[in-house]
């Protein structure tokens, strides 16, 4: 897919399918790359606090001087042992491993919270590549309808210049006064100032496509077959809850903050620690060489209600994301319904708009055939033209911005 991908992204200028650009959106776009790096950054973090659970190894060297000679090993000699040499320079150096054996399930936790953080920027990820994908739909959903107003404009024009031309032949005949010449010319001004107007929102439009394509290059977006329908608020529910991704990010923020104030807890439980160290020892010309290990136990007994205060914190984090994943559960709730709301309406908006169609184009035709026959005037003629075309315009154009807000729906219930 990936080299597909990279394949399609040269011929953005040579048309572009609504599938194509959503897919050179998402590998293209900065926004998405960096969310993804994110992802990848806390995923390792989550490995390094796995391996931080197994200890260290570690190699050690140190030289000391001292004022006066002295035995360095063995420690403690035996008062029957023979006299041992004495430096006053002594080098050691060796291997060391040290490892944590209880802390109170500390490591556990800060392991867990680690992979819910991952897990979390994860699905940052998706939410930025859905929401990507959102913006690229609406931008295409809108530069079609901009297209289909613009074309119902240029046809306009056409059928104005027609109109020109034959009041102007019946005015040189004398049939026709001035002022329906004048008339129809203001007209056929006013239709090239609103196709200059029309044509800048498209570029504009298509710029912004551009920005989250992250091309410069020109493009031509093709059309879509979209078929407006109605939805009920029951049929996607629980899809939404299950699947909205702003639910989820709170969740494992719930979730994250929950391991964090086990993490908090367990800092009131002593530590112990396992150390095991081989050395040598070189001093007065000679190399000797011993091992150790040792166990140590640490248990503050107090400071000053650090880790007190460090729980309050964890506990109030953990608190306020479970206010949040209440708010936003509300929130996204009343997002829905209002936008299936909204949905249901456009489609009556589409009906009605095709109706006005059906109705401004006999209009129209009755107006042209009276004007025509010398029955009409060019008031009533203009007037009619304006409305059909207009109707034609906001018709198509109804049809893709239902197409919009359906993207918007998809993205509530993260397809």
């Amino acid at each position: 897919m990936f080299k597909k991908l990279l394949f399609l992204a040269p011929f953005v200028g040579f048309g572009l399918s609504l599938e194509e650009a959503v897919q050179i959106a998402l590998s293209n776009n900065p926004k998405v790359k960096a969310q993804l790096y994110q992802y990848k950054g806390a995923k390792e973090e989550f490995k390094s606090a796995i391996a931080r659970r197994f200890g260290e190894v570690s190699l050690f060297w140190s030289y000391t001087q001292y004022k006066f000679p002295r035995v360095v090993a063995p420690i403690s000699p035996p008062l029957t042992f023979p006299a041992l040499s004495v430096d006053d320079q002594v080098r050691v150096y060796g291997l060391r491993y040290r490892v944590r054996l209880f802390d109170a399930c500390g490591q556990f936790f800060t392991i867990l919270a680690k992979k819910d953080t991952a897990w979390l920027y994860r699905l940052l990820a998706e939410d930025s590549a859905k929401e990507t994908a959102k913006e690229v739909k609406k931008a295409y959903f809108k530069i079609l309808a901009l297209k289909e107003r613009l074309k119902a404009l240029l046809l306009r024009k056409r059928e104005v210049e027609k109109l020109y031309q034959i009041v102007k032949n019946a005015y040189e005949l004398g049939k026709k006064p001035l002022l329906d010449l004048l008339n129809v010319k203001a007209k056929l001004w006013e239709v090239n100032s609103q196709i200059a107007r029309l044509s800048a929102r498209l570029e504009s439009a298509k710029n912004n496509l551009r920005v989250l394509l992250n091309t410069d290059k020109p493009l031509e977006v093709e059309e879509v077959n979209v078929t407006p329908k109605k939805f009920s608020e029951k049929q996607f529910l629980n899809l939404l809850l299950k699947n909205n991704p702003k639910l989820k990010e709170v969740v494992v923020k719930r979730k994250i903050a929950k391991d964090y104030r086990r993490v908090a807890l367990s800092h009131f439980a002593p530590t112990v620690d396992f150390t095991y160290s081989a050395q040598k020892y070189v001093y007065a010309g000679k190399t000797s060489s011993d091992w150790s290990f040792a166990f140590e136990v640490n248990f503050p007994i107090m400071d000053f209600g650090r880790r007190f205060f460090e729980y309050r914190k964890a506990r109030y984090e953990e608190r306020k994301q479970e206010e949040l994943l209440k708010s936003t559960e509300k929130e996204v709730l009343e997002n829905y319904r209002s936008l299936i709301e909204t949905l249901n309406s456009m489609v009556d908006t589409v009906n009605a708009n095709k109706r006005r169609l059906e109705f401004t184009k006999k209009a129209y035709e009755v107006e042209k055939k009276r004007y025509i026959t010398g029955k009409g005037n060019i008031y009533d003629l203009l007037k009619a033209q304006a409305d059909y075309y207009e109707a034609l315009g906001e018709y198509k154009a109804s049809i893709y911005e239902w197409a919009s807000l359906k993207a918007e729906l998809d993205y509530l219930l993260g397809l």
